[in-house]
């Protein structure tokens, strides 16, 4: 297995609305690909299992687009969608919620019905970055 060879950089200190949490990767360029952001408030080890496992996705050689869903890479389907990240594009994760309704079924629950919303397009808010075991 090749080593992760991207950072996770986890905003500490700026939730947004519904409690979502601004989580990104930084190295896919290298990779001619769009970092991954994820915006569900999860523990750390849960954010950097997921965007890790997607990150390994592409560093195998695969590619993602926006609109894609797929089930292949989770448990779970998920979707992604093109957002801004601090003035830059990027793939956003978008997760079902546990009853497996995506953001626009107005039953989806919080903070899963929070995904969508434009959010931390020009944060630059102090971050932490994490790597696959722990702090770098």
């Amino acid at each position: 297995m090749k080593a992760v060879d991207w950072i996770i950089h986890m905003v500490i200190d700026s939730d947004g609305p519904g409690g979502i949490r601004n989580s990104h990767t930084h190295g896919m360029e290298r990779y001619n690909h769009l970092d991954f952001q994820m915006v569900l408030p999860l523990s750390q080890e849960q954010t950097m299992q997921l965007l890790n496992t997607i990150g390994r996705e592409v560093q195998s050689g695969k590619r993602f687009q926006p609109g894609q869903y797929s089930g292949e890479v989770f448990s779970c389907d998920f979707r992604l969608e093109l957002h801004r990240e601090t003035g830059r594009d990027v793939l956003r994760l978008i997760f079902p919620d546990p009853q497996m309704r995506f953001p626009e079924d107005s039953l989806c629950e919080t903070p899963y019905k929070y995904q969508t919303v434009k959010a931390f397009e020009d944060d630059f808010s102090l971050f932490s970055a994490f790597g696959e075991n722990g702090i770098m």
